[in-house]
């Protein structure tokens, strides 16, 4: 699991980096071409798509560094020390679904 989110992480941030490279204005005039007779505008950088991306790149890495095994075995353990509490819960939602229906 951790390698196939490494994988989309680094897609990730290779595809911003080549939005970066290949849409940034380079300053020297090449931001447009002509084509046919007709100037056609180099597209401006969408940042907020930038910000984006690099955001779900970070949240990628960032779930790929839990371990998920782990976590599933804590959280049976948590579930299994509060067993009393939670079978109190669910009795006082049933009454409670009871006075609401009612």
């Amino acid at each position: 699991m951790r390698t196939v989110l490494n994988f989309f992480s680094m897609l990730a941030l290779g595809l911003m980096i080549a939005a970066v490279v290949l849409v940034a204005p380079s300053g020297n005039g090449a931001g447009t071409a002509v084509l046919d007779g007709f100037d056609i505008a180099a597209p401006e950088l969408d940042y907020r798509s930038v910000i984006a991306g690099l955001g779900i790149g970070l949240c990628i890495a960032l779930f790929a560094r839990i371990s998920w095994g782990e976590a599933a075995r804590k959280a049976g353990t948590w579930t299994v020390s509060q067993a009393k509490r939670l079978w109190l819960i669910s009795w006082a939602g049933v009454f409670l679904a009871i006075l609401f229906y009612f």
